[in-house]
């Protein structure tokens, strides 16, 4: 069986970012998400992501990180005990399905109904008011017009100098799924066309592969 082997010298761009591309397709094409796990509760998250996530909460200070899309619980787990460790911080955790089996934490609450509900906004909003450093997580429908709403409510919630973060846009931007069709890269791209006071950081992509490629969108002010 032959081996692929990559010369980091002389590799062009060109090859690198299609290298990349097919990396990205390949793991996400494998369901690995499936098969990952906090604590013993599934999290349905790419382990590079998660671990920019907790560098992210401990520089930014973050003391509330809302989550859309909720699902197992594990990544609210996983934030919950970040929080734990850095001796402060609340999740925020948002699902239209929320079932009984769900992890409990005190540094977690729990939100039932469609994240771009009215009354679902509101009770978001009250927690953000209460936070100097807030992180939004959007991570529930990827269709584009769904997730064209969220971006434009959430971002409201975004503390200067933090992150919103349009999860599988990986979908539509490699793409790794081609027959999903328009999803939050779609989203993200017409998002940035009207905000001046966000920019896209790829700097969280540095693990190379990442379910946000371009849509770590950094508040400016």
């Amino acid at each position: 069986m032959s081996k692929l082997i990559i010369d980091t010298d002389n590799i062009s761009d060109a090859d690198a970012d299609e290298i990349l591309r097919l990396a990205n397709i390949i793991y996400f094409q494998s369901k690995a998400y499936e098969r990952t796990n906090w604590m013993g509760v599934p999290a349905a998250k790419c382990p590079m992501d998660m671990w920019i996530y907790q560098e992210l909460m401990f520089a930014l200070k973050t003391d509330l990180l809302i989550e859309t899309g909720t699902l197992s619980g594990g990544s609210a787990l996983f934030f919950a005990q970040m929080f734990e460790l850095m001796g402060k911080g609340q999740v925020v955790s948002v699902d239209i399905n929320l079932p009984p089996t769900l992890p409990q934490h005190p540094r977690i609450s729990y939100l039932q109904g469609s994240s771009i509900d009215a009354k679902v906004l509101d009770q978001v909003g009250s927690h953000a008011e209460q936070a100097r450093s807030v992180t939004v997580i959007l991570d529930s429908d990827h269709a584009a017009d769904y997730k064209l709403k969220e971006l434009e409510a959430y971002s409201e919630f975004v503390s200067r100098g933090n992150y919103i973060i349009a999860e599988d846009s990986c979908f539509d931007y490699f793409p790794a799924w081609p027959e999903y069709g328009p999803g939050p890269a779609t989203a993200v791209k017409a998002f940035m066309e009207n905000r001046k006071n966000f920019k896209i950081d790829r700097f969280p992509e540095l693990h190379l592969i990442t379910f946000a490629p371009q849509a770590f969108l950094k508040r400016l002010s």
